[in-house]
C-alpha cells in the first residue's frame, strides 16, 4: 500500500468517524423552530427526533410558536407544554387485549375517557426541581425511574400499578374490571423495563407513551373526562412524601444535596402544623411565606416557567402583572 492509498483511508475512516460521532452526539435531541405551527406537525416531527410516542387530546391544528435547539425529549415536552398551556407525563395504558388497548385510546385521546376504566397517576411535575437552585434545570426522564415494589406478592395487578404510580412519575390507565393476580412481585428496575414484565406476567398488553393534555378545570369534574389525574386514588403525606424523595434520588449527586435539605426543612415545617390551632397554624404560614427561602424556589419556579414562554405569552404576562399593580394600587 503506497502513501496515496493510506491517506485516502485514512481520510475515509476519519470522515466516517465524523459521521457516526454527530449522529450518536445529537441521537434523541429535538430541535424545533415553529411560527403559528399545527400542533400534530409539532408533535410528529418531536416523535421522529426523539425516538418516542407522544399523544394528546388537544386540536391538531393549535398553533404552536417555539424555539428550541437540541433539547432532551423532556425538556422539549416541558417547552412544548408551557407554550401550550398544558402538561405531560409518562403514561402506559394497560388492558387484557389489544384490540381493547386501542379501542381506548382511541377515545382517550379524543377527550373522553373510555367507560369503565380509571387512571393512577400522581401529577405533581417536577417537585425535585423546584427544590434545587437551578430554574432551568431539564425534568428528568420518567422513562429512567428507578421503581422498587413495596406491594407483596401475590396481589392483584392494579396494586402494581398503585405502587409504581406512588414511587415514579408514571401514570397508568387500566380497565376496572381487568385485575388479575400477579404470583411475584417484579424485581427493581426502571419503569420502561419492568413495566411491560409485569403487564406480560399479568396476560396482559401495554404501550408506552408521552401524554400532553389540557389541566382539568376547578369545580365539579365530569367522570368520564380523558385526563383522569388523581380522581381514581388518593394520597396521605407519607406517600406524598416518598413521591418527592424518589425524584430527589434521581439528582445528579451535584443537585441531590441542596434539595434534599430543602425537601427535608418543607417536610419538618409542614409536620409541625398539625397539632396547631387555627391561629397558630395561619400565623405559621405568614412567616413560612415570608422566609427568603422560600421565596426563592417559588421565583425558581417562575423563572423557570417564563424562560420556556414564547415571546408573545412574555409580554401578556408583563401586562397582567401591571395590570395587577396598577389594581392594587387603585390605579384602575
Amino acid at each position: 500500500m503506497n502513501r496515496t492509498q493510506l491517506l485516502v483511508i485514512t481520510v475515509i475512516v476519519l470522515l466516517l468517524f465524523a459521521i457516526v460521532y454527530h449522529v450518536w452526539a445529537g441521537w434523541g435531541l429535538i430541535t424545533i423552530h415553529a411560527k403559528a405551527q399545527p400542533l400534530g406537525k409539532v408533535i410528529a416531527s418531536m416523535e421522529r427526533q426523539g425516538h418516542a410516542k407522544i399523544q394528546t387530546d388537544m386540536p391538531g391544528d393549535t398553533p404552536v410558536t417555539m424555539d428550541i435547539v437540541k433539547f432532551p425529549l423532556t425538556d422539549a415536552l416541558e417547552t412544548l407544554s408551557v407554550v401550550t398551556e398544558s402538561r405531560w407525563r409518562l403514561l402506559f395504558f394497560v388492558a387484557d387485549t389489544k384490540a381493547t388497548l386501542k379501542s381506548a385510546e382511541l377515545s382517550w385521546f379524543g377527550g373522553q375517557r373510555p367507560a369503565g376504566w380509571k387512571m393512577a397517576a400522581f401529577p405533581m411535575g417536577n417537585m425535585a426541581a423546584a427544590l434545587g437552585d437551578d430554574e432551568d434545570a431539564p425534568p428528568p426522564d420518567p422513562r429512567g425511574d428507578v421503581w422498587t415494589p413495596t406491594t407483596a406478592a401475590p396481589a392483584p395487578v392494579q396494586t402494581f400499578f398503585t405502587d409504581a404510580a406512588t414511587l415514579t412519575n408514571a401514570g397508568f390507565a387500566f380497565p376496572n374490571d381487568w385485575n388479575p393476580t400477579v404470583k411475584s412481585a417484579p424485581r427493581p428496575g426502571t419503569v420502561e423495563h419492568v413495566i411491560p414484565k409485569l403487564v406480560s406476567a399479568a396476560g396482559g398488553r401495554e404501550d408506552e407513551l408521552f401524554f400532553l393534555s389540557k389541566p382539568p378545570h376547578r369545580g365539579p369534574r365530569d367522570a368520564n373526562a380523558g385526563d383522569g389525574a388523581t380522581g381514581d386514588f388518593h394520597f396521605g403525606p407519607d406517600l406524598m412524601a416518598a413521591h418527592v424523595q424518589a425524584q430527589i434520588n434521581r439528582l445528579p449527586e451535584d443537585e441531590r444535596a441542596t434539595a434534599q435539605a430543602n425537601f427535608n426543612t418543607q417536610r419538618a415545617f409542614w409536620q409541625s402544623l398539625r397539632d396547631m390551632s387555627d391561629d397558630e397554624r395561619r400565623q405559621a404560614m405568614q412567616q413560612h411565606m415570608q422566609d427568603p427561602l422560600v421565596q426563592q424556589q417559588m421565583a425558581n419556579r417562575i423563572d423557570g416557567q417564563d424562560s420556556r414562554m414564547n415571546h408573545d405569552q412574555r409580554m401578556q404576562h408583563f401586562a397582567n402583572m401591571v395590570t395587577r399593580k396598577l389594581t392594587a394600587q387603585g390605579k384602575l
